[in-house]
């Protein structure tokens, strides 16, 4: 059975931030299940439903392995990943995040491969009526509340660029919203905690109560690559090789393009264990 799993917050110090992630991990990876048996897996927010049924695909091929999956901001499962979260598999929304963990000597140099890409696009409330020509229509008046995650988180530094790029940043900051990551930015418009917000363009394949009212145009798209990474502390594992291996597959990519993620042409598709 495949559960989804959810991220801890930040504390106020390093001791406590280990404590608690020692905490968390006895509550949520339990002791007595065999490593043989068990990947646990760490993906950004914004991969949900792709990587819940690539999930559900991997356990049906390897009845035995029990498949866990704990989603949230790139940002924070790497730092979990830092503080001795058991992670086996991490799918980042941004490479510099794998790179990160490559520093810290938990990923291998070759234990990762740029896995896919996506599209920025605005997402508003139907009830507002707005229609965007350009960037610039950012600024229009009705747009009091405008959701995005923090600079840490990919989205959040990938809107950013566009946004510096085209000249509105600093014009748009009293107005942002902070959001936890990238799927809670389209449920704050969604629950009208804001009027638009800025989006991967895959994440507004799941809106029901706003629409797209702007997409970015592929001239001024940020270089947006999705990593995935086998932990060194997995390698042994041939569970959590398989999946790795299955990420860079011809399902895998089928999977990911119908969410709306874009391809690369440089993925590779049979990475190394």
């Amino acid at each position: 059975m495949m559960i989804p799993l959810a991220s801890s917050d930040r504390s106020n110090s390093s001791m406590q931030l280990r404590a608690v992630a020692i905490a968390m991990a006895a509550l949520i990876f339990p002791v007595g299940v065999s490593a043989d048996n068990e990947l646990i897996v760490a993906a950004a927010a914004s991969l949900r439903e792709p990587i819940l049924e690539l999930a559900q695909d991997f356990e049906a091929q390897h009845p035995r392995v029990r498949v866990r999956v704990s989603f949230g901001a790139s940002s924070n499962l790497a730092r979990q990943i830092r503080l001795g979260a058991p992670i086996d598999v991490f799918i980042a929304a941004d490479r510099r995040w794998v790179v990160n963990l490559v520093e810290h000597g938990l990923i291998a140099p070759d234990g990762h491969f740029a896995l896919a890409s996506n599209r920025l696009v605005v997402v508003a409330r139907p009830a507002l009526g707005l229609r965007m020509n350009s960037a610039q229509d950012l600024l229009n008046p009705l747009l009091e509340r405008f959701a995005l995650p923090s600079a840490a988180v990919p989205l959040g530094a990938y809107a950013r660029q566009w946004l510096e790029a085209t000249s509105i940043l600093a014009a748009l900051e009293p107005r942002l919203i902070t959001t936890e990551h990238a799927r809670a930015s389209l449920v704050a418009v969604e629950q009208q905690h804001a009027d638009a917000a800025l989006i991967y363009s895959s994440d507004a394949q799941q809106a029901r109560n706003s629409s797209i009212i702007y997409r970015v145009p592929d001239s001024e798209q940020p270089e947006i690559v999705y990593s995935a990474a086998l932990l060194r502390r997995a390698t042994a594992s041939p569970g959590a090789r398989a999946f790795y291996r299955m990420l860079g597959g011809a399902n895998a990519s089928e999977i990911l393009a119908l969410a709306g993620f874009v391809a690369l042409e440089d993925q590779a598709q049979e990475p190394s264990p």
